[in-house]
């Protein structure tokens, strides 16, 4: 299975668009990108896998696929929100 990454949002989710723009730019780097709203099954079986963080789940998730491994991306947001993603710099 090649390597993709996987977005799972809401449509509430404050960054939504933005990452909307994000895995379009991906997918046109040649990257395979998709957005998952939250309620879909396979989002949903990856946030109660990798998701779940001390009985939270965060929305958005950010998860890069690799043949059968999974690792979801930590990310932070600054004071004047903006979402910063250090490990997808890396994606190789």
């Amino acid at each position: 299975m090649p390597k993709k990454i996987i977005i799972v949002t809401a449509e509430w989710d404050y960054f939504k668009d933005r990452l909307s723009n994000l895995c379009s730019q991906l997918i046109k780097a040649g990257i395979n990108c998709e957005i998952k709203d939250y309620r879909d099954p396979e989002a949903m079986r990856l946030i109660i896998k990798y998701g779940v963080s001390n009985g939270i789940v965060r929305i958005p998730q950010i998860y890069l696929i690799n043949d059968y491994e999974v690792k979801q991306i930590k990310y932070y947001i600054t004071n004047d929100l903006r979402l910063i993603m250090n490990e997808l710099s890396n994606y190789s």
